[in-house]
């Protein structure tokens, strides 16, 4: 158990190298939220690649619960690594900040853990053709909430 959770804190700097081949891929502009000094729009770009990602699959009807699950699992994730980047605990002691972070990590690995069976769910009902598309970014969506991407929206 210790293991995982060390390899699990290890491997988060690390995931930012996966997510090169999301930069720069046919983003939509227009529409979003747009700030009032006229700055560009906030892109969720979970929930940009998780369009995109579900239009080059072309799920069947029977594929689609499958694909609810993984995604509902993804953002939930993405909610609360954000819920917790926005809280600001009471002055802890030490004892009390390891504790915590500890238990943010036991509970991110859970959460992996259910999102990774979720997934290969969705890889088993996919065709070989799409599997081949799947292949590099079922793995890396996973790691996009503990990379520091924007969570999504309300009611997502």
């Amino acid at each position: 158990m210790k293991r995982r959770q060390w390899l699990g804190l290890i491997a988060l700097p690390l995931v930012g190298n996966a997510f090169a081949q999301f930069g720069g891929r046919r983003r939509r502009e227009g529409g979003g939220e747009q700030k009032k000094s006229g700055e560009e729009p906030r892109v969720n770009q979970i929930e940009v690649t998780l369009h995109e990602f579900h239009e080059d699959l072309k799920l069947t009807g029977a594929q689609e619960p499958a694909w609810e699950g993984y995604v509902e699992k993804l953002r939930a994730l993405a909610r609360d690594v954000a819920r917790e980047s926005r809280s600001r605990p009471p002055q802890l002691g030490l004892v009390q900040q390891i504790d915590r972070i500890v238990d943010s990590a036991r509970n991110r690995l859970t959460a992996l853990e259910e999102i990774a069976q979720s997934a290969k769910m969705l890889y088993a009902g996919l065709t070989p053709e799409q599997q081949k598309m799947a292949d590099p970014r079922l793995a890396n969506l996973i790691a996009m909430p503990l990379a520091g991407f924007p969570p999504p929206g309300p009611g997502k």
